[in-house]
């Protein structure tokens, strides 16, 4: 459906659309794929999707069918220890909606948590809590055209934890009150959320929709609803949309994790056997709709503060039922056409990889739909040349249908695709559970055999054999010979001289242009730098918690390492280098940014970044992520342990021979001044554009943003402050994961540990002293947006200056935790005023500040209402403290959050690069090791009269900001209130 893909961008458009589309039976052989898109019917009664197809499902899951039609499935797993993931899913999204429900699949989703027959309203959440888990991160649920899914993650299965989950569910089901007063409370949260989504994007995303897909009915069919059709919601009216859609056969449960299949299953005919439709007569679906086919035309949006991007698509309507059944004759065909997609995907990223690209985006996707098929362009110039910036495209596309794709091509593209199955088949074994009931559902519900990463790898070598040169351009033009005439949307900054027709002229133009001759890409082979002789190991120490070796070369170069097996035959390595941004004067801040996209975005040694992408295209290994913090420069990367060393050899290339040339640096400039007054079309965006400047100064750092300085940051003295980083910098490597210390150590030893010993640099402390807060206690200070009236912010921060314990500061962030309990309760659920309030605190990196604070979306009207209702909380905290219920229902899930993230190689990659972090003032980073093996009995210990303490000296009116941003349209100046003008 046209709305499901129009908003996707370029890094959908290879891999995963390839991987997605393959699986197969191993033992099969080669077929022929056809070319035309094979016709695959569904047989009658037919309740999974391999029933009748010659795909099978991956071993290890158990489904089964209640006598009511309810589906389940339920997978074991051990990873985390202990966890168990729930997703319960509707067969019932926007899609069902009559014309005078629109919004209610969405609306009833929210009334899933506001009562029923045996949980009364208020109560799932906290309930949760008390098991271990919290609402938004373990408890959850989402709308969309096609389905509702409700998501519950505990910490066990023990306790009693998976009965009351599938209570919750089986309540869900039939059992929801919809009492007139929670209906009614509720719309405001309804609305609250569909004011806080109203922008630019969402205008533009409608305006698109409807110009390609008018007819479509998911065009019609957005899932906020209509804002006319919410506000007037009933409890009568919701719940004929519920009692005809929620039925046992359009359900399924799906369970992963550390659960005993057998007694599993008993509990689910246990809590579902009595499950029945409320109307037996099975509804009617309504249909799809369909595309149409239109004469070449074109449709500007204008959009002032929105940076220029056209798209350009072709449309085929086909309204042929090519049938649910997903077979391997379909895969075959998707798995051809996704090699084409992948194939001229990658070119036209090539595009954007030379020293001057035409555009700052361009993307490729296709589609075949229920209702026919759609093949879009879009295209993002660097400024208004939105008709030149094509030119290169139309280049692109004429010479891929000219002469199509080479056999090398081809290879590159499938190479990826085996590294990345081979990658998942050893991976297997541990794959999390979370990922697993996301995946079960997700391939179940969309009527798709769940296989297993072998069969994929198998199809795809098979296809590998299969897909000639011939094949899979006939397979590209296929897109491009439908005879259906361009569709072209334009979002500008102004409107065009000479309009639509202009926009169509520029396409034409641009395809009837004489055709260069194409640059073929040159083959790339990465070579490692070689040092000589390698490092000498001076001392290796026992680390006792967490169990790990500390190894310190003579160069200085430290080594810590943990092996684990969290992810079968995988390495997790971040390499820091201190010190960071803190080493040099504050003058020029925004030269960190600059420099962090030229370190990432322009290759190492002889290979650009185009090559250094295609050098690696059969192995793990990549160029390392990167960025620059205060006081370290760090890498990550994440590669299979076979290509560990020739990872860490990358990655002293990223550290030794960066090229940083001026294309990132100046697409990044581009961008920052195409889209730089966005900002002001939401008063999310106003809010955030602002941060800490609202709320701390004394340092450049905190300045407002400004277009001007941003622009004028000086690229070449910010890449000599990054060479001198990369150069004098001390070197911590930390290395965790399913690697031997052997492998680890030898690799290290030829690489960093083989470098010249370094001095390191010192921070600027100095420049941390002048940092402050701003005074509280006054007005508010009044900021101004220009997007949707109905969207305001009502935002309270509280300062908390200084002298927090680095092992004291869980007591803050529960007291922060609890300020968010109550916000919930109070701003959402008792007034109905806010989809999602947040509260917490936080504080800088390494400055002595931070901050409690709360904040709520909601209309202008409601600002001064919503912020005494903050004022309330922050009162009845300061008097009466919290209760013990609050306190567990926080540690509770803090506690078993970290319990799950101790099984992950990210954790202990963290914790490990802490033991070279500098403590700096009032910066917690430095003691993150100790602070670990405390950690369950400092929570556990925490006590009311603590937390209570904590607020009154906190939570006071005098050491307030207060924010409230409102619509230009309805700005007011308060009593000493000062009013923002955009700078």
């Amino acid at each position: 459906m046209i709305k499901d893909f129009i908003a996707r961008t370029a890094s959908f458009f290879c891999l995963s659309f390839l991987i997605a589309s393959l699986a197969l039976p191993q033992q099969v052989g080669a077929q022929v794929i056809p070319e035309t898109r094979p016709i695959a019917a569904t047989p009658p009664g037919a309740i999974w999707p391999w029933e009748g197809s010659d795909l099978k499902p991956e071993a290890g899951t158990t489904y089964g069918v209640l006598p009511n039609g309810l589906r389940y499935a339920i997978r074991p797993n051990k990873l985390p220890e202990k966890q168990v993931s729930l997703r319960f899913r509707i067969d019932a999204g926007s899609r069902l909606e009559r014309d005078d429900q629109r919004g209610f699949a969405h609306f009833i989703e929210h009334m899933a948590f506001n009562g029923s027959t045996n949980i009364p309203e208020g109560e799932l959440t906290k309930t949760m809590e008390r098991l271990g888990a919290s609402f938004g991160s373990h408890v959850n649920a989402h709308v969309n055209y096609l389905e509702t899914q409700y998501k519950l993650d505990l910490p066990s299965a023990d306790g009693g934890r998976l009965e009351t989950a599938l209570n919750i569910f089986r309540e869900t089901a039939d059992r929801l009150l919809f009492k007139e007063d929670a209906v009614q409370r509720e719309i405001g949260v309804v609305i609250s959320e569909m004011n806080d989504g109203e922008g630019p994007g969402r205008r533009v995303g409608r305006q698109v929709t409807a110009f390609l897909g008018p007819q479509e009915r998911a065009t019609l069919r957005e899932p906020i609803g209509l804002r006319e059709i919410v506000e007037g919601a009933t409890s009568t009216k919701l719940r004929e949309f519920y009692d005809t859609w929620y039925r046992p056969e359009r359900s399924l449960l799906v369970i992963t994790g550390d659960v005993d299949v057998a007694a599993t299953e008993a509990l689910i005919n246990k809590t579902f056997s009595d499950w029945k439709a409320k109307i037996p007569a099975k509804p009617s679906e309504p249909d799809d709709g369909f595309l149409t086919k239109e004469p070449a035309r074109a449709k500007i949006i204008v959009e002032p503060e929105q940076p220029y991007i056209a798209m350009v698509s072709f449309v085929r309507p086909d309204k042929t039922d090519y049938g649910k059944l997903d077979t391997r004759e379909k895969r075959h065909w998707a798995g051809l056409h996704g090699l084409a997609q992948g194939v001229f995907s990658r070119r036209l990223q090539r595009l954007q990889l030379v020293d001057n690209p035409p555009t700052l985006g361009v993307g490729y996707l296709q589609q075949a739909t229920r209702t026919g098929d759609l093949v879009t362009l879009y295209i993002m110039p660097r400024d208004s040349a939105w008709a030149e910036a094509m030119k290169p495209v139309t280049v692109e596309l004429r010479h891929a249908l000219q002469s199509g794709f080479t056999t090398v091509e081809i290879a590159e593209e499938v190479a990826a695709g085996r590294q990345a199955l081979e990658r998942a088949v050893t991976e297997a074994s541990t794959r999390r559970t979370t990922g697993l009931s996301a995946a079960l559902v997700g391939t179940l519900g969309n009527d798709t055999v769940p296989t297993s990463a072998a069969d994929t790898l198998a199809l795809l070598n098979e296809l590998a054999a299969i897909a000639t040169p011939e094949l899979v351009n006939r397979a590209f033009a296929r897109w491009w010979s439908q005879d259906s005439p361009p569709q072209i949307v334009l979002v500008a900054k102004a409107p065009v001289a000479g309009g639509e027709a202009e926009v169509l002229k520029a396409w034409t133009d641009a395809m009837k242009a004489p055709l260069p001759a194409r640059e073929v890409a040159k083959a790339a082979v990465f070579k490692p730098i070689n040092l000589g002789q390698a490092g000498t190991v001076a001392k290796v120490e026992e680390l006792a918690h967490p169990k790990a070796r500390i190894v310190t070369f003579k160069n200085g170069v430290r080594l810590s390492y943990k092996h684990t097996d969290y992810t079968k035959d995988r390495a997790s390595i971040r390499i820091g280098l201190n010190a960071g941004y803190l080493a040099f004067p504050p003058d020029d801040p925004e030269w960190v940014s600059f420099a962090s996209a030229t370190w990432a975005g322009d290759g190492i040694g002889d290979l650009t970044l185009d090559q250094s992408i295609s050098a690696f295209a059969n192995r793990s290994t990549s160029l390392a992520s990167v960025r620059i913090d205060s006081d370290t420069l760090e890498m990550r990367a994440s590669p299979a342990s076979a290509d560990f060393l020739e990872q860490m050899q990358v990655m002293l290339s990223q550290v030794l021979e960066p090229r940083l040339g001026p294309r990132a640096a100046s697409i990044r400039r581009d961008a920052i001044q195409q889209s730089w007054d966005s900002y002001n079309q939401t008063a999310e965006g106003v809010f955030d554009f602002y941060g800490l400047s609202l709320f701390v100064t004394g340092h450049p750092e905190y300045r407002v943003p400004d277009l001007k300085r941003v622009l004028n940051s000086d690229d070449e003295a910010g890449k000599q402050m990054l060479k001198r980083l990369l150069n004098e910098g001390k070197i911590h490597v930390v290395v965790v994961g399913d690697v031997s210390f052997e492998q680890v150590l030898d690799a290290v030893s030829r690489t960093f540990g083989a470098l010249p010993e370094r001095k390191g640099l010192d921070l600027d402390l100095a420049q941390l002293s002048a940092i402050r807060a701003l005074p509280g206690g006054g007005p508010p200070r009044i900021l101004t947006h220009k997007g949707p009236k109905e969207q305001a912010i009502a935002y309270v921060s509280w300062r908390s200056i200084g002298g927090v314990d680095p092992f004291e500061a869980e007591r803050m962030e529960l007291l922060g935790s609890i300020l968010q309990l109550r916000l919930t309760d109070k701003v959402r659920e008792a007034a109905g005023k806010s989809y999602s309030p947040s509260g917490g605190w936080n504080r800088l990196g390494f400055a002595n500040l931070g901050g409690f604070y709360a904040l709520a979306n909601v209309t202008p009207d409601q600002v001064k209402l919503v912020e005494g209702i903050i004022d309330g909380i922050a009162a009845e905290l300061v008097r009466d403290g919290v209760t013990q219920d609050e306190i567990d229902r926080v540690v509770e899930p803090e506690l078993k959050a970290v319990q799950r993230s101790r099984q992950s190689n990210g954790y202990w990659s963290y914790m490990l690069s802490d033991l070279d972090t500098p403590r700096l003032p009032g910066s917690a980073r430095g003691f993150a090791l100790e602070r670990e093996a405390q950690t369950e009995a400092r929570l556990k210990a925490i006590t009311r009269d603590e937390l209570h303490t904590i607020a009154k000296r906190y939570l006071v009116p005098q050491n307030s900001i207060r924010i409230q941003v409102v619509p230009e349209t309805s700005a007011t100046q308060t009593e000493g209130g000062v009013a923002q003008a955009k700078p």
